[in-house]
């Protein structure tokens, strides 16, 4: 069974308030961190290195603790659909200019 499809889909748009993408921003970057610290060849990634568990489960507990702020402070906007609908109809309606 496939997913794709070629009808049309009915907008959907949440938004977050400045603080909670501020979080966002903030968390990929941990992120981004996590993974430069802990890539091949970094003394993280020798075979005897240790990492200790309450050190990881902090950090995820951490990580979803943002998130759920995050997603609490989202909320469905209609005004943000009709916009965005909008302005989808516009980009449609132009004709693409002829070299």
């Amino acid at each position: 069974m496939s997913l794709q499809s070629d009808a049309p889909r009915a907008s959907t748009v949440f938004a977050i308030t400045e603080a909670a993408h501020t979080e966002l921003v903030q968390l990929r970057d941990h992120l981004r961190l996590m993974a430069q610290l802990t890539a091949v060849g970094t003394n993280a990634s020798r075979h005897d290195a240790r990492l200790r568990p309450d050190a990881l489960a902090w950090n995820f507990s951490r990580m979803a603790k943002e998130l759920d702020g995050i997603v609490a402070s989202s909320s469905f906007s209609t005004q943000l659909v009709d916009a965005y609908d909008s302005a989808h109809k516009n980009r449609k309606g132009r004709a693409a200019p002829k070299s």
